[in-house]
């Protein structure tokens, strides 16, 4: 194996990622200077793999909102629906939402709407989805929530002691 390959990125992954940047904004983004940046452009320099890799995630940090809102929209297919009003502090977190964020961390807590509540408030839920949506990684846990979805756990709710507790944080379609 060539160590050099391992160590160097592809100069025509460089100009396809920058595709579009200015030289400063490109230097801003991988913290070196713009004479760098004119090296690797004009392949005088070999280019870094860290650099290659930086620009990747950029890029796709940049497609994320667009993923978000499509992954988003997918929560209508899901047979398991939120037996919870919606919080008027907080628009922008449908039901849903908090429901597919405590069903994936937390599972436990669906077992009543008073726990559910309870762990929304208390774990500022509204809030860890919003940092989740900002950063790109609440696609991965809608995605989970699909899956776990279909088959929660029935046992949850039976027994003399889940007579008095109230309606669970969900119910089925």
């Amino acid at each position: 194996m060539n160590s050099a390959a391992s160590r160097h990125g592809e100069l025509c992954d460089f100009l396809a990622l920058v595709d579009g940047l200015s030289v400063d904004r490109i230097a801003e983004i991988l913290r070196c200077c713009t004479r760098s940046v004119r090296n690797y452009a004009a392949g005088r320099s070999p280019i870094p793999w860290h650099r290659i890799e930086l620009l990747r995630l950029r890029k796709q940090e940049a497609s994320a909102p667009a993923r978000q809102a499509d992954a988003s929209a997918g929560l209508d297919d899901v047979a398991v629906k939120a037996n919870i009003d919606p919080d008027p502090n907080a628009p922008d977190v449908p039901p849903a939402e908090m429901l597919a964020w405590v069903g994936v961390h937390a599972p436990h807590f669906l077992s009543s709407s008073r726990s559910f509540a309870k762990y929304v408030r208390g774990w500022n839920v509204v809030d860890k989805i919003r940092r989740a949506k900002l950063d790109g990684s609440f696609a991965v846990v809608l995605a989970r929530w699909r899956l776990l979805a279909v088959e929660l756990p029935k046992s949850w709710r039976s027994g003399r002691i889940w007579s008095e507790i109230g309606p669970p944080a969900y119910h089925r379609d």
